[in-house]
């Protein structure tokens, strides 16, 4: 790391790493104040506000996790800073072509979570994303700073649409089941039950629900066969699940018919089932003039929206994008899968179907396995599957 070629100001290997760790969870609360609280409706009644505050907390956030990748991360190999640097500058490019800042942060959080006790970060991202909820919830129904959006159908709790409140949900269920499975009692259950339960009730957020029973089951069946989520043929149709998803999805886009779709009844009854996205993916996504670069917007319009992270990604990434957030992914199943980590592949086997009916893979408040991502960027191909990877829970 940098800040140890200044023996002047290096204050030693332990407060060094105490040091990073407080930076990197400060980075962390910020971005989620900004995604959970600044990002609601409370830009339409206090406009000024908001976007002085959303500067301040993204330059905050920015400035923390560059100053944790630059000076206080640790490079074993010479083209780790450089693997880095190409990092930062595509997502940095793709996220100003595509307007999707998160996109960057995602890049930045998962680049700066390089040797952090994840357990420590997941506890600042659960009290943080908790705080910021609840506080939207408090503003929205005791004052009028968080306006009723009335384009929803369902109430939209101060997020501009349900499915948004649904994200922050399914973030707070996703990181308090991580950082919890290993050690789950009674309360853990019913709490994480009744979330869920809250979720598919009263916001009708379905993706989210979905993915929250999803995972919910397979913690239960773990629990009682840990072997049977432990061996090759599960690693690989976990590996396979999202290829199989988008290939599913291009074909569905394309081959439903909205001028007549009773021609394939069993699309039609599955498009009804997704809330009618079929049509979606047929009139956005194949109607969309597809580049390498993409650009196309993906969120925030009605007409432009689209709800499956498969199609939405070579819409605003491009191919190129698409391309590289796949061998990402998939690589950091890979990785996962031959260490061991049954308990990560399970998360990410819940986030996959997640993404496949929401377009949210990079917001950090509904993806804390972004700091996963150092799995994928530090871990040598050559290392032994003994290595340890950084990683919450145990190894089956």
């Amino acid at each position: 790391m940098l800040l140890q070629r200044f023996p002047a100001l290096d204050p030693g290997q332990d407060r060094r790493r105490m040091l990073a760790q407080r930076v990197f969870c400060a980075a962390l609360v910020l971005l989620l104040v900004l995604s959970e609280v600044f990002s609601s409706n409370i830009q339409a009644t206090l406009p000024a506000l908001s976007r002085l505050a959303r500067l301040a907390l993204t330059g905050g956030a920015v400035l923390l996790l560059g100053a944790k990748i630059l000076l206080l991360t640790g490079y074993t190999r010479r083209w780790q800073p450089v693997l880095a640097a190409l990092v930062l500058a595509y997502t940095a490019f793709a996220a100003w072509y595509g307007d999707d800042v998160w996109f960057f942060l995602a890049a930045l959080v998962g680049l700066a979570a390089k040797d952090i006790d994840l357990r420590g970060a997941l506890r600042a991202y659960l009290t943080a994303a908790v705080a910021g909820l609840l506080f939207v919830q408090l503003l929205h129904f005791a004052t009028p700073l968080m306006p009723y959006n009335f384009y929803c159908r369902n109430w939209d709790f101060g997020y501009g649409h349900y499915n948004g409140f649904g994200a922050r949900l399914i973030g707070v269920f996703f990181a308090w089941a991580w950082l919890r499975h290993d050690r789950m009692r009674w309360f853990d259950w019913a709490g994480l039950a009744a979330l869920l339960a809250f979720t598919y009730k009263v916001p009708g957020s379905r993706g989210a629900a979905g993915a929250m029973a999803a995972l919910l089951a397979l913690f239960a069946v773990q629990r009682f066969l840990p072997r049977l989520f432990d061996n090759k043929i599960w690693y690989g149709l976990a590996i396979a699940l999202p290829v199989g998803l988008a290939a599913f999805s291009l074909y569905a886009g394309y081959v439903y018919n909205p001028e007549w779709p009773y021609e394939r009844m069993a699309l039609l009854l599955l498009s009804i089932f997704l809330s009618g996205r079929f049509e979606i993916w047929h009139n956005v996504f194949w109607g969309a003039d597809l580049s390498w670069l993409g650009g196309l917007p993906t969120d925030g319009d009605e007409h432009h929206a689209i709800d499956n992270a498969f199609l939405a990604i070579p819409m605003n990434k491009g191919y190129l994008g698409a391309i590289l957030v796949a061998v990402f992914f998939l690589l950091l199943l890979w990785r996962l899968a031959k260490h061991r980590h049954a308990t990560e592949v399970l998360c990410l086997v819940a986030l996959t179907l997640y993404v496949f009916m929401e377009n949210k893979p990079f917001l950090l408040s509904a993806d804390p396995f972004l700091l996963l991502a150092p799995c994928v960027f530090f871990t040598g191909r050559s290392a032994p599957a003994e290595e340890p990877l950084p990683v919450v829970c145990q190894r089956q």
